[in-house]
């Protein structure tokens, strides 16, 4: 309904309360007029390189496109709430206007690369290639659209190390220094010292992986990075969640938006999700695997297949839970043997909740 209120001007709500109250319709079919042309795309927590399976969580992150006459967003999700996993995992519907369809197709190219979520799987990335993609734009559209372009709509789209890096070490030097009190030499956090280079390490965690930088400030708000991708220098400013950086030259916008202890960098439709680095304080015990074995999401454990001192293959389904109408099955990555059991059949758990204990096979 948003798309025909969009090219109509009409409310349906209003209408449809008006007649549950007994009142006529506000107008007939010959009073109707078309005017340009409207989109909806419907943002989902669901991941769309795992069959669209729903996603459940918390949304630490919510930076929605601004609304305006071309933009309309339908939702009652704001930031800190959670996706269940008794209700449909919709999140909200964007709809863009505008005069004929290719501009509309711009308008929601543009809204799907300022919206921002983080917490839980989207298909904020899928929608934006879909929107993109040449076949689309001419409107050569079937049922069959997605598998036969799937290669294109379903490739990794990640940020690029050596954009994502750089933006990142950025973000957080530009933020460090609005935090100071600039009233007071002794605030500044520039790592400025006698006689030595103004220069500092910095640790980023991105997709699991550590990385260790080497940042030198040249001056006039110029950063000087090393890594193991090379040497880049970069400058910029932060107004909000915007950055403007300019990377060896390179002008680039990015949205930075800090979520808890860690941060979103996204460039157009490609995104990187750093983690706060903390030290390693040895989670792993002997051969015990850890953090393999979680509720994938909220929901319920349907059977357990296997017994504490059990011996098992890899691949082995080790237990089945259910969450949002779906059921997934939790496998041995290795050979090993099951040591604990925390759940039984018909319980309710909670996403990220250990489900049992492994050690790996020697």
């Amino acid at each position: 309904h948003p798309v025909t209120e969009m090219i109509t001007g009409q409310d349906l709500v209003e209408w449809q309360l008006r007649v549950a109250a007994g009142e006529p319709l506000p107008c007939v079919q010959e009073d109707l007029v078309i005017h340009g042309h409207a989109i909806e795309a419907r943002v989902y927590a669901e991941d769309p390189h795992n069959n669209f399976l729903p996603a459940a969580g918390e949304i630490t992150l919510l930076r929605e496109p601004s609304p305006s006459a071309y933009v309309r967003i339908d939702t009652g999700v704001v930031e800190g709430d959670s996706v269940g996993v008794y209700y449909d995992p919709m999140i909200a519907k964007l709809i863009t206007w505008d005069l004929d369809r290719e501009r509309a197709l711009q308008r929601m190219a543009a809204a799907l690369a300022s919206y921002a979520i983080a917490g839980v799987r989207t298909n904020l990335t899928f929608l934006g290639r879909v929107v993109e993609h040449e076949a689309f734009k001419a409107a050569d559209l079937s049922t069959g659209f997605i598998a036969a372009h799937e290669s294109a709509l379903l490739e990794t789209a990640h940020l690029p190390q050596t954009e994502a890096l750089p933006l990142a070490t950025l973000f957080l030097h530009l933020r460090t220094a609005a935090d100071v009190d600039g009233s007071s030499p002794w605030h500044r956090t520039d790592h400025w010292r006698v006689n030595a280079p103004n220069a500092w390490d910095q640790r980023l965690h991105l997709d699991g992986i550590e990385h260790e930088l080497r940042v030198t400030s040249m001056g006039a708000g110029e950063l000087q990075i090393e890594s193991e991708l090379g040497q880049v220098l970069i400058h910029g400013r932060l107004q909000g969640d915007a950055l403007v950086a300019t990377l060896n030259g390179h002008v680039m916008r990015a949205l930075v938006a800090a979520h808890g202890e860690g941060f979103v960098v996204q460039v157009g439709a490609l995104r990187a999700e750093f983690a706060p680095w903390r030290a390693d304080l040895g989670d792993q015990v002997g051969d015990l695997l850890v953090g393999g074995f979680n509720a994938p999401m909220n929901g319920a454990i349907v059977s357990v297949l296997v017994e504490p001192g059990q011996a098992v293959a890899a691949g082995d389904t080790l237990v089945i839970m259910e969450a949002m109408k779906m059921e997934h099955a939790i496998k041995a990555p290795v050979a090993g043997e099951v040591t604990e059991i925390f759940y039984a059949p018909g319980d309710l758990v909670e996403g990220g909740a250990p489900l049992l204990g492994f050690v790996g096979a020697a």
